[in-house]
């Protein structure tokens, strides 16, 4: 018989039996002794040891370490009257459970270790972001916002670094308020009209040209802070479909005659014109931002004219 140290942890449950044990458990024959005793009280309880009740034998009224107890019981009560519960089963549907959940486990452990690398990924993507406001001007070496920043904060309704840089650089001072407001239409107008890009008149063809070197001098900065943007498809993304049409209802034409110079549908074309006013008020406060008042005014005149007849009518329903 030995006599060995166990923890705290290994103890399942207490009984309510307390046998006597004497002092020095170091000779053989006390041990032997102890063992005859815990021997005995299994023969006269014929295996049956009461186990120790935390309310009746140990006095606690704590009614919710009450409630606690009562629930343990009911749990363990239906776990009795589980079907597997002693069948032959039930020692492997318990190890694969344990399995499935080991699995889990590991697939969480997974998704946490990528969406920590999502993270790092996003990280590195603003950084060279950062980098490319840098260049462009929208930002100190401290990352202070610039007076260009802010002109560009003032812009969500279109690409307000390619407006910005189209603003600063003087792109629309030259310009009329018809040719303003018709490039401004491939900052609004995102669906596909048709495969090849519409045949504009020079004094549209400009501007468009001027937009169109600008786009690719940001995507360019881009992919030089490695930020990757590809050229083509970004200059793409501005469609000039739209820049006839507008320059038409600009000077005057009718809702009928603008649509048979184009093949977009006609709530597509409502959809544009509105997209295209909240365009034309950002930029009224961009200009209003670096003090430009002659650009201010320009923008202003591009909403008055474009604002009139269908497209802006309260309802469809006349």
């Amino acid at each position: 018989t030995l006599v060995v140290p166990v923890l705290l942890s290994c103890v399942d449950r207490i009984s309510t039996v307390r046998v006597h044990m004497p002092k020095d458990l170091g000779p053989a024959n006390e041990r032997a002794e102890m063992r005859r005793r815990i021997a005995e009280v299994g023969r006269r309880l014929d295996g049956r040891i009461p186990l120790l009740d935390p309310i009746s034998d140990m006095g606690i009224r704590d009614a919710g370490f009450q409630a606690l107890v009562a629930k343990t019981a009911s749990l363990e009560a239906k776990l009795r009257e589980h079907r597997l519960f002693g069948s032959a089963d039930e020692a492997r549907l318990v190890g694969a459970y344990q399995a499935k959940a080991g699995c889990l486990a590991r697939l969480k452990d997974a998704r946490r270790r990528i969406a920590e690398a999502q993270s790092a990924v996003q990280l590195d993507e603003l950084r060279c972001r950062q980098r490319v406001l840098r260049r462009l001007g929208y930002t100190t070496a401290e990352d202070v916002i610039t007076m260009k920043g802010r002109v560009a904060c003032e812009i969500t309704s279109g690409d307000e670094l390619l407006l910005s840089e189209l603003m600063f650089h003087g792109v629309f001072n030259d310009l009329t308020t018809e040719q303003a407001v018709a490039l401004l239409s491939c900052f609004v107008f995102q669906e596909k009209a048709k495969d090849e890009p519409p045949k504009l008149q020079e004094d549209l063809a400009g501007p468009l040209r001027a937009m169109q070197e600008s786009a690719r001098l940001i995507a360019q900065i881009s992919n030089e802070c490695k930020l990757r943007v590809v050229e083509d498809e970004y200059v793409a993304s501005f469609r000039p479909e739209l820049m006839d049409v507008v320059n038409a209802w600009c000077r005057g034409a009718k809702f009928s005659q603008i649509c048979r110079m184009t093949e977009v549908f006609e709530g597509s074309l409502i959809r544009a014109f509105r997209r295209l006013e909240e365009l034309l008020r950002q930029m009224c406060m961009a200009a209003k931002a670096i003090g430009n008042v002659d650009l201010e005014n320009k923008f202003a005149d591009g909403i008055t004219k474009i604002k009139r007849d269908i497209i802006f009518a309260a309802s469809l329903y006349l």
